[in-house]
């Protein structure tokens, strides 16, 4: 199963996924902040059979059904010769210690590419430079 994610209300999107602005009373008052979510954020492609396995993708696809990074998004080459990259804004996932419970802390935020690879953060969110792979 394949859910696309993002800001974006075209049709490829499944989830539309929009910022929340500290103090707003209503959606007239976040019109003028710039997002902070990509317009097509991520893919996660859940198996439906064991062992029931859910992964994600940053950037995602456009009407084209192609994948789709912005002008400013950071692209590169892997060392096999494929391409991958970071959406503008990236993708940012965290794992809390301790799993899932009560006594979750949180965790290291990492980010993820458009081929599912995890790294550190960039210095900046929309940074051309790429973290570190984990």
């Amino acid at each position: 199963m394949l859910f696309q994610i993002g800001r974006s209300t075209e049709s490829p999107i499944d989830f539309v996924v929009t910022d929340t602005v500290p103090g707003s009373q209503s959606n007239s008052d976040t019109q003028s902040v710039q997002s902070t979510i990509s317009r097509f954020a991520c893919r996660i492609i859940c198996e439906r059979n064991p062992p029931f396995t859910a992964r994600i993708y940053a950037a995602g696809f456009d009407s084209s059904k192609n994948i789709f990074l912005g002008e400013k998004a950071a692209k590169w080459k892997t060392s096999d010769g494929q391409m991958d990259g970071l959406t503008t804004n990236g993708v940012l996932v965290m794992h809390p210690r301790n799993g899932f419970t009560e006594d979750s802390k949180p965790g290291v935020w990492r980010e993820i590419s458009v081929c599912g690879n995890v790294f550190s953060l960039r210095e900046t969110r929309s940074a051309q430079q790429r973290g570190k792979m984990v």
